[in-house]
């Protein structure tokens, strides 16, 4: 038989299984989900199930870490071909990250339910956080004696970002992707030193 033809046969017949389940745990706890209901609505027997995945937790998993590779692939791409990035010279059209979370909303919005009992909130964060570590060497200029311990800072963006990115989600986009990069440019690039307090 035609390898093509297995391998393309073997991906549609995952790609439905994975859509049909998604499309269930829209409306449904991930624990109310039976492998049954995903192969039925996907037309395909459990046998087919089983020879992708060992179980809904495993395709759980499989769909977060595809979706969390997608992302970081997302953020890579405006500054993959440079060595040395000046964040305030990037062109903010090649910031795609915040076009890809719109054309994926659906995907993010069950990731980020309460339909799952998986903090991906903090898999998403710690999957920038991994990013920032392996591939970002930071220049950090500070007037305190005291020297910025390098790895709070990349939790402390990191988790920053995070946090932008889903309440974005969560608010259903209430601003456009091009004002969202371009408030993730200046937050890259601002400090803050004095602060007032209010009603004070």
């Amino acid at each position: 038989m035609n390898t093509n033809y297995v391998d393309k046969r073997i991906q549609r017949s995952k790609t439905a299984i994975r859509e049909c389940f998604l499309s269930i745990l829209e409306r449904k706890q991930f624990e109310e989900i039976s492998i049954s209901e995903i192969c039925r609505l996907a037309n395909y027997n459990r046998g087919t199930f089983y020879s992708h995945y060992d179980s809904k937790e495993n395709l759980l998993e499989e769909v977060i870490q595809d979706t969390l590779h997608d992302m970081v692939d997302e953020i890579r791409k405006p500054y993959r071909n440079n060595k040395n990035v000046v964040i305030k010279e990037i062109p903010i059209e090649n910031i795609t990250l915040f076009h890809y979370f719109q054309e994926n909303a659906s995907l993010y919005k069950i990731l980020l339910s309460e339909h799952i009992h998986v903090d991906f909130r903090h898999q998403l964060a710690k999957a920038i956080e991994d990013l920032l570590i392996e591939e970002y060497d930071y220049e950090i200029h500070s007037e305190s004696e005291e020297k910025i311990d390098i790895d709070w800072f990349y939790i402390y963006r990191a988790h920053g970002i995070a946090g932008f990115i889903i309440r974005w989600i969560e608010e259903d986009f209430p601003h456009s992707p091009s004002y969202m990069a371009k408030q993730i440019v200046e937050l890259m690039v601002s400090s803050t030193e004095i602060f007032h307090q209010k009603n004070r």
